[in-house]
């Protein structure tokens, strides 16, 4: 939609909207997370980052519009977030729009001339998006079919999302 890339600062995106496991495991949590994410592939192409330390780095399983990829020691998601800045043509940075809530990082990506938005921001547009698409649609299908179509976006990879 637009060209606009994501990027997704993974824990904390995860922990700004309450993903973080209160039972289970952080893994659990994180492929729940990713299951979710999975259904904003409408918005364009995203990237999650998440840091290396104490993860169990793994291929993603989900042949998907969204890249997943773990920072490497001793560069932490935030170092990974700007080389991945860096490494876009400057004419295109302007594109690239970041969701984090860390006011450190914030400010460097700022400095790129990338655009940074909340994780609450990022739920809200896409909410926004997919009533308008639904509305768009609605117009033309059959209700019927509907309640199938969303029990198969909700179950990416096996893993069910959490619904939101």
């Amino acid at each position: 939609m637009g060209g606009i890339r994501w990027i997704l600062d993974g824990y904390n995106v995860m922990y700004a909207l309450r993903f973080l496991p209160t039972e289970g495991t952080l893994e659990l949590a994180r492929d729940r997370f990713m299951a979710w994410v999975h259904g904003f592939a409408s918005l364009g192409d995203i990237t999650i980052v998440f840091d290396a330390r104490g993860s169990h780095e793994r291929e993603n399983e989900c042949p998907s519009a969204v890249r997943v990829i773990y920072g490497t020691d001793p560069m932490d998601a935030d170092g990974t977030i700007l080389t991945l800045i860096r490494q876009t043509k400057p004419s295109k940075r302007s594109r690239l729009t970041v969701v984090t809530r860390d006011l450190l990082l914030r400010d460097r990506i700022f400095s790129y001339g990338s655009v940074v938005i909340s994780p609450e921001a990022f739920w809200s547009e896409y909410q926004r998006r997919s009533q308008a698409e639904q509305s768009e649609t609605s117009r033309g299908t059959k209700h019927f079919y509907r309640p199938f179509k969303d029990f198969f976006e909700k179950n990416v990879c096996g893993i069910k999302g959490n619904g939101r």
